[in-house]
Formats: structure tokens, C-alpha cells, sequence
């Protein structure tokens, strides 16, 4: 009797480990979709702030370019 009992115990614990399973399959996969948008919108961001802090390099050169500054001497 303690045969079938523990057999029936684990087979309603493996149904309803699986339907845990199924259920938590469909919301792992809509996070991992929400991770890989949240990532193309930061890795868009950089890219942007990339580009202004290259311009702004750009534009500190010529300013330092138009008042005659020299280059530092290196240790060489």
C-alpha cells in the first residue's frame, strides 16, 4: 500500500512540476524578448552619446588648435 501511495505522490508532483514548468516557459521567454529590447535601446543611447562626445572632442581641438597651444613633450 505505501508502494502505490508514494507512486501516485510523485506522479501528481511530476504533473504539477511540468505544468509549473509550461507556465513559467512562456513568461521566460516574454522577459528574455523585454532584456533584448531594453539592451538595443541602452546600446542606441551610447551610440548617440558616443557621437556627441566625439564632436565635442572635435570641437575642443579646434579651439585649442586656434589659440596655438602646443603639444606636450613626451618622456621618450
Amino acid at each position: 500500500m505505501g508502494v502505490v501511495t508514494t507512486a501516485i505522490s510523485a506522479a501528481i508532483i511530476a504533473a504539477i512540476g511540468m505544468i509549473l514548468a509550461w507556465l513559467g516557459k512562456g513568461r521566460s521567454e516574454d522577459l528574455t524578448q523585454r532584456i533584448d529590447r531594453l539592451e538595443g535601446r541602452i546600446d542606441r543611447r551610447f551610440d548617440v552619446m558616443q557621437a556627441s562626445i566625439d564632436g565635442l572632442r572635435s570641437d575642443l581641438t579646434q579651439v585649442a588648435l586656434a589659440v596655438g597651444v602646443r603639444p606636450r613633450a613626451t618622456n621618450a
